[in-house]
């Protein structure tokens, strides 16, 4: 097959599968522009805004508890937020079930989770939608100034030593 013809392979798998998925309008290539505000409630009922941690690295993680990716992350983040929480890290678990607040204490029984980083709810999608997520789970980093720094498609072991040592850098890095 000649090199052109490969190309066109490659580009036309690429928006067959992107069209297949939904995932065209997802947040990749958003680095660099400022992080989409938002204010939702906590489980606690506590509303929380992403303005209140300016200052702060920032993980968005947006999940929900039929997504056994999600699942897996969540003591993952709990790591991270033991080591890292009143030394610039901020962490926020934005629920997109439906059900809101019933169905996510629900799960995190049944599942025997104590996390003590935010858990938000978001059962209308309004702050999904504003971030254009159609994949979970999806974190997003946001920097000191307010900017997105990385989107993360997939779980990932956010509590790994290599991952700590990249939030050592990037907190000691941005101060």
């Amino acid at each position: 097959m000649g090199k052109a013809k490969c190309v066109v392979l490659v580009v036309a798998t690429c928006v067959f599968l992107t069209g297949t998925w939904g995932i065209c309008n997802i947040s990749w290539g958003k680095e660099g522009l400022l992080a989409s505000p938002f204010t939702l409630p906590s489980l606690q009922g506590q509303s929380v805004s992403l303005a209140d941690q300016k200052g702060d690295i920032i993980l968005i993680n947006f999940w929900a508890t039929w997504c056994k990716d999600c699942v897996q992350e969540m003591p993952e983040f709990e790591k991270l937020y033991q080591k890292y929480h009143g030394k610039g890290l901020s962490i926020f678990a934005i629920s997109i079930d439906q059900k809101g607040q019933p169905a996510v204490e629900a799960f995190l029984k049944k599942e025997n989770l104590k996390l003590t980083y935010p858990i938000l709810l978001d059962p209308d999608g309004h702050v999904a939608r504003a971030y254009q997520l159609r994949w979970l789970p999806v974190t997003i980093v946001v920097g000191r100034d307010g900017r997105i720094i990385k989107t993360v498609l997939g779980a990932r072991p956010w509590g790994s030593q290599e991952i700590m040592k990249s939030f050592d850098y990037l907190l000691n890095e941005s101060h």
